[in-house]
């Protein structure tokens, strides 16, 4: 007697019934979607667990419920006596890629390489999609950078924000995470650099400064192509200079 393709079905169902989300299902996909959009950034406390449940309108078992999975993935990251943060490094996600960069000459070269592809069209689209308070916080970014100068530390920092968002002003989403996974890694590379050549810092901060503010201009303006040309140009003497120092 020949088995039916029903009788196969009743003895061993591969489908299942869909299930409905949880409470803590909902929160999980809401704060994720806040760090993918940039809302949250690395680094940024959450708000206490009394206040996520009061926004989010559950009880507290429900949040714990939802931060626990975010806090495994690496997404977030629990400091004791301080709160919750979402974590400096994009937990496993970010790993394999920063191992497999680390003291690896040709490693470094790929990531040049592929940050010159993700941010020449970054500033194009950027160009082309920035909102208002896109072109506001890069502004405020290029401001930071110039009363800084002599302030290494916080010249990269208001550098690396000024790359993040012009990411954020192209309004895709999946290239801002890109562009974010790599990030740490060039601000790396770059401060190892500088550090071989502390005279020669300021120099390249003023170099660096006014390309910036060449490609503000291009974005401001609207004009993609002389955004792209103009990132490409920053990219190229950053990597020539900085590759000079490591001679």
């Amino acid at each position: 007697m020949t088995e039916t393709a029903e009788s196969k079905q009743s003895a061993v169902d591969p489908f299942r019934q869909v299930e409905r989300a949880t409470i803590s299902d909902t929160i999980v996909a809401q704060i994720r979607e806040l760090v993918t959009n940039g809302t949250l950034k690395p680094g940024d406390r959450l708000p206490s667990e009394r206040d996520l449940c009061k926004r989010f309108a559950v009880g507290r078992t429900s949040v714990r419920e939802a931060l626990k999975p975010l806090i495994t993935m690496g997404l977030l990251e629990g400091r004791i006596g301080s709160g919750t943060y979402v974590a400096a490094e994009t937990g496993q996600f970010r790993k394999p890629l920063e191992w497999g960069l680390l003291g690896d000459l040709s490693g470094q070269d790929d990531l040049v390489e592929a940050r010159h592809m993700l941010e020449t069209n970054a500033a194009y689209w950027a160009a082309l999609r920035a909102e208002p308070d896109n072109l506001t916080a890069i502004e405020t970014t290029v401001q930071g950078m110039a009363e800084s100068l002599r302030q290494p530390e916080h010249f990269q920092e208001f550098d690396a924000n000024f790359h993040f968002e012009i990411a954020r002003a192209t309004q895709n989403k999946i290239l801002f995470r890109l562009i974010n996974v790599i990030r740490g890694q060039i601000q790396t590379w770059i401060g190892e650099r500088l550090t071989l050549s502390s005279d020669r810092t300021e120099a390249l901060a003023e170099i660096s400064l006014n390309q910036h503010r060449e490609v503000l201009a291009a974005i401001i303006s609207g004009d993609g192509d002389a955004a792209r040309d103009a990132m490409d140009r920053h990219i190229q003497t950053a990597t020539r200079d900085l590759r000079g120092i490591a001679k």
